[in-house]
C-alpha cells in the first residue's frame, strides 16, 4: 500500500520524554491536521522515561525503542514502517539520526538546526535527494498566517525593490545568575554556537522566506555574556547579492525579554514590520499612504492577495502549535503525493547552516567573511 493510499499516515519520534517541551509542539501540531499517527518512537535514553512517555502516547511495547539505531533498523524492515520520523533531540544528534532513517528510506522531520555544520547539511540533501525521500524543517515562523500574507505582498513587488532588512530575537533566560547552565549551552549537545544558532537562525530564516534574497557576505561578532561556554549574544551585519544589507541581533542575556522576534523589511516603495508580541498582526506601509495594521484571516480588497486564513477565524490566536500545524499540513500533503503550499526543506536547513558556518569565519577572523557554500 502507498502513502497516499493510507487513510492516515504514521510516524515516529526521537526525543520525547514526557514534559518535554518542543517535542510536545511538534506532536500537537501533527495532530491538529489529522494526517498522521504517532506508532514509534525512542522517547528518552532512561529506560523509565522513555516507558512511561510510550504508555502516554500508546506507543506499543514492540515500537518502542532503547535507541535512535534499533529504531531505524526496525522500522525500515518492517512491512508497515513509518511514513516519517520526527527528531527532537539536542542540536548534536539531528544529523547522525536523520542519516540513520533516511538510509532506510524513510522521511524526515527535523528541528532546528538541522546540523552542526553545513558539510553535515549538505550530506543530509545528498542523500534525501538520491533517494527521492522528503525533509521537513521547522522553522517555525513560516507557519503564520500573517508572515505567509507579508511574503505574498513582498514577492508581489509591493515594497518595490528590498534595501534594507533586520532581524532581532531578543531572549533573557541567561540573565543574571541562572543556576546550572541548561543544555542548551553545552558545546557537546548544541555545538560551537548558541545564541545565533538557536534563535538568530530563526531570525535569518524569516527574513530569506519572506524576501527571497541571497546572501553575499557577513561580519559577525559572537558574544560569551555570563560565563557560559558557547556565545549568549551575537551580532552581525549582512550584504546581499541584490545590494541590500541587514542585521541580525540574537541574544539571551537582555532582562525583561521572554520570547521577543521582531522583522522589518524595507524597500523602494514601502515596508512591512512583524513582532511576535502581536503574531497575527503586521505594520503595512506604502508610500503616499497612513501606515495599515494588516491581520490574519480578513479579505482586503485594496491588496492584491487575501489575508492567509490559518485555522481559525479573524480574531482568534492560532500560536506555535497551529504554526507547527501548518507546517506540517504542507509537508503531510507532499507526503500523500498531493498538492500542497511551502514548508521549510533540507534546503532551506542547508542555507541555515552554511550562514552559520559563514558567521562562525567572520567571528574568527574579525572581518568580513563570504557566504560559504558547503
Amino acid at each position: 500500500m502507498t502513502i497516499g493510499e493510507k487513510n492516515m499516515l504514521t510516524y515516529g519520534i526521537i526525543g520525547a520524554a514526557k514534559g518535554a517541551f518542543i517535542s510536545d509542539v511538534h506532536i500537537r501540531g501533527i495532530e491538529a491536521t489529522h494526517k498522521a499517527e504517532l506508532v514509534a518512537g525512542c522517547f528518552s535514553r532512561h529506560a523509565d522515561k522513555n516507558q512511561e512517555a510510550a504508555d502516554y502516547h500508546g506507543v506499543s511495547p514492540e515500537r518502542t525503542y532503547s535507541n535512535y539505531k534499533e529504531m531505524a533498523e526496525a522500522e525500515g524492515a518492517r512491512p508497515d514502517k513509518i511514513d516519517f520520523v520526527v527528531i527532537t533531540t539536542p542540536n548534536a544528534f539531528h544529523y547522525e539520526i536523520a542519516k540513520a532513517f533516511l538510509e532506510q528510506n524513510i522521511n524526515v522531520s527535523s528541528d532546528k538546526p538541522v546540523t552542526l555544520t553545513g558539510e553535515e547539511a549538505a550530506d543530509l540533501k545528498r542523500l534525501a535527494d538520491e533517494k527521492g525521500l522528503k525533509f521537513c524543517v521547522t522553522f517555525t515562523y513560516s507557519g503564520y498566517p500573517v508572515l505567509r500574507h507579508a511574503r505574498d505582498l513582498i514577492h508581489n513587488g509591493e515594497l518595490g525593490e528590498i534595501k534594507m532588512v533586520t532581524g532581532e530575537y531578543v531572549q533573557g533566560w541567561l540573565a543574571g545568575d541562572t543556576g546550572m547552565p541548561p543544555w542548551r549551552t553545552d558545546p557537546k549537545l548544541v555545538g560551537r554556537m548558541n545564541s545565533l544558532a538557536d534563535i538568530g537562525s530563526h531570525a535569518q530564516f524569516t527574513i530569506e522566506y519572506l524576501t527571497g534574497m541571497k546572501l553575499k557576505e557577513v561580519c559577525c561578532v559572537l558574544d560569551n555574556v555570563g560565563g557560559y561556554k558557547t556565545d549568549t549574544n551575537s551580532c552581525v551585519l549582512e550584504k546581499y547579492e541584490n545590494g541590500a544589507t541587514g542585521t541580525i541581533f540574537a541574544t539571551q542575556i537582555a532582562y525583561g525579554n521572554d520570547n521577543e522576534i521582531a522583522i522589518r523589511i524595507y524597500g523602494t516603495k514601502g515596508a512591512i514590520e512583524w513582532e511576535n508580541k502581536s503574531a497575527e498582526t503586521f505594520k503595512l506601509t506604502k508610500e503616499g499612504y497612513p501606515t495599515m495594521i494588516v491581520s490574519k484571516g480578513n479579505g482586503y480588497s485594496a491588496l492584491p492577495q487575501l489575508s492567509s486564513t490559518g485555522r481559525l477565524p479573524a480574531g482568534h490566536h492560532e500560536g506555535l502549535y497551529y504554526a507547527f500545524a501548518n507546517i506540517y499540513e504542507n509537508f503531510l500533503l507532499d507526503l500523500e503525493g498531493k498538492a500542497h503550499g511551502y514548508y521549510p526543506t533540507i534546503d532551506d536547513g542547508l542555507d541555515i547552516m552554511q550562514w552559520l558556518d559563514s558567521c562562525w569565519e567572520s567571528n574568527r577572523a574579525h572581518g568580513w567573511a563570504p557566504y560559504k557554500k558547503a
